[in-house]
């Protein structure tokens, strides 16, 4: 009996062990089944972070980039176009070279002349971000109210454009000074729209506005004092600029490049204007000057005009009183700073209109059969005036219409009638 006791005790005990053994391995296989999931959850929770955190830091870098990109736009958008300098006009002592016989001199060749030639694909360049611009201006002056408007226009453009120069306009300083008229007193009715322009110039396209004294007064046939207004005052403003480029308006500004490149390469002499041939191209020595003014200078002027010589000057004869100018000319006739619409009337059968408006500067309304862009003539002469060949008119009515439009955009003025 004791044997079988001792046996039972053994087989429960051994059946003991077997049962914690397997309490013991099943819960180490439940804890290591535990470990390995925990483990496939945190890769998990790796790889979401990792896509999340990647395709975050990737749009990122897409704003950044786009940012990037925007502040660049803008800076082009508002950054002044610098030119380059024109070939041909480098430091050097101009060229003395053979051309066509001028009007304004008459005789031929001898003329110290500039080449104009521009490559317009190129709109920046390293001699132009040197220049000083705060010391080159564009200037117009304006001698009465009518030019006012024409003038803005040319400057409004040059803001448009981007022109790296300031842009100035020259007024008598009688307007400026003039006051309301009181009770019973006669007040120049054009006054307060000049002034309501010159405020909108100063404002919206940063025109500098400098009222100027008269360089000369003279009296009439009836005793009354005539004012003369010319450019020759622009000499005593040293102090300010070192050269000061202004054209004739009427006119339509299409690329400002040209003439800023002329401004701030053209080697430095007192007057420089165009070169004025025979052609029969309406474009004058007088519808572009380039000036440096000088004090010294000034003063010479000055007392020239003093002398009963001058008694009907005004600035047609500005040339005169330089024996030596330097003269603008460009190599082709397919370059050209300067275009007239009264050369449309000439307009043969191979006129091509692209090639009118293209490689050009500017466009000057000086148009023999109508009084100026900025009066509404009569239907019937407008028609007689225009051109006969068809696509030259299509170009003249154009930039007639363009004409008007932009004196309305700028000046919220409709034309003027014209009164013969």
């Amino acid at each position: 009996n004791l044997e079988l006791i001792a046996r039972h005790a053994a087989n429960r005990e051994n059946d003991i062990h077997i049962h914690h053994y397997r309490q013991h391995s099943s819960y180490r296989n439940r804890h290591a089944d535990m470990r390995l999931l925990l483990t496939q959850s945190q890769v998990s929770v790796a790889l979401s972070s990792s896509v999340v955190v990647f395709f975050t830091l990737l749009l990122f870098l897409s704003g950044y980039v786009l940012q990037q990109r925007t502040v660049k736009g803008l800076q082009d958008a508002v950054r002044p176009r610098i030119p380059q300098r024109p070939r041909g006009s480098d430091a050097q002592e101009p060229e003395i070279v053979e051309l066509s016989r001028s009007r304004l001199f008459g005789e031929n060749g001898g003329e110290r002349i500039v080449r104009t030639d521009f490559d317009r694909e190129v709109h920046s360049s390293a001699a132009g971000q040197r220049l000083d611009w705060n010391r080159l201006a564009h200037i117009q002056l304006v001698r009465n109210h009518h030019d006012v408007c024409s003038a803005i226009m040319i400057l409004a453009e040059l803001h448009k454009q981007k022109s790296p120069a300031r842009r100035v306009l020259l007024f008598p300083k009688a307007w400026a000074e003039q006051k309301k008229a009181e009770k019973g007193e006669t007040e120049d009715p054009y006054v307060q729209s000049t002034r309501r322009l010159m405020r909108l110039a100063a404002r919206r396209y940063h025109v500098e506005l400098h009222p100027i004294a008269p360089i000369k007064t003279v009296k009439d046939k009836d005793g009354e004092d005539v004012e003369t207004y010319s450019l020759a005052s622009v000499y005593a403003l040293q102090n300010d600029f070192d050269r000061l480029l202004t054209i004739e308006t009427p006119g339509m500004l299409l690329d400002a490049e040209p003439l800023d490149a002329i401004l701030g390469f053209t080697e430095a002499a007192p007057f420089v204007m165009l070169h004025d041939t025979v052609k029969n191209d309406n474009v004058h020595s007088e519808d572009m000057f380039l000036l440096q003014p000088s004090k010294a200078l000034y003063k010479t002027l000055t007392k020239t005009l003093e002398e009963d010589a001058y008694s009907g000057f005004n600035d047609t004869y500005l040339a005169s009183l330089f024996p030596e100018p330097v003269l603008l000319a460009s190599s082709s006739e397919s370059s050209a700073l300067i275009r007239s619409v009264g050369t449309l009337h000439h307009a043969g059968h191979d006129f091509n209109q692209t090639a009118f408006l293209d490689n050009v500067a500017y466009i000057r309304f000086s148009d023999p059969k109508l009084p100026g862009p900025e009066y509404d003539v009569p239907w019937a002469d407008k028609v007689a005036a225009r051109p006969k060949n068809k696509d030259a008119d299509w170009t003249w009515t154009k930039l007639y219409g363009e004409f008007a439009q932009m004196r309305m955009e700028i000046c919220g003025l409709d034309l003027e009638s014209w009164r013969p």
